[in-house]
């Protein structure tokens, strides 16, 4: 939660900070059921394959992994930050003003939102009533609404 000034539309923070773990040695964490829930996927320069891993840990410092501690938003218009690599490191870049009192949010990704119980196909699905006889689009040759239902 920001508990300062409000934070400006394109500041960075970072980098993401923790050890480095080889994505094969990851990969035997994730088998033994022992990943912190923490770390941030690195990609090789190319964006081809997994190269790694910076993980601060299970139980993260606040003060030394503050980053660490951002969650990931239910619905996309809650985010306010997006994640990025850079030269082998993550980083945050702030996408809309943050105000005072506004919990900072950044997107994980599909596969870890996934973990974490998040329904990625229903994210953004609209869950209020619909009329499209008010709203639809007028037809250019005969001014007539196309809605998509007969009346």
């Amino acid at each position: 939660v920001n508990r300062g000034e409000a934070i400006p539309e394109g500041v960075l923070f970072g980098p993401y900070t923790g050890e480095f773990i080889p994505a094969a040695e990851y990969e035997e964490i994730k088998k033994a059921k022992m990943e912190s829930g923490n770390a941030w996927e690195i990609r090789d320069q190319y964006n081809n394959k997994t190269v790694g891993y910076i993980d601060p840990g299970m139980n993260p410092d606040p003060q030394l992994h503050w980053m660490a501690k951002i969650n990931c938003p239910t619905k996309t218009q809650e985010q306010n930050l997006v994640g990025f690599q850079l030269a082998g490191q993550i980083y945050y870049r702030v996408i809309m003003d943050i105000p005072y009192g506004k919990e900072l949010l950044v997107w994980y990704g599909k596969t870890y939102a996934e973990e974490i119980g998040i329904e990625v196909e229903t994210v953004d699905k609209y869950t209020g009533d619909e009329d499209h006889t008010e709203e639809a689009v007028k037809c250019e040759y005969c001014g007539t609404g196309m809605g998509g239902e007969e009346k």
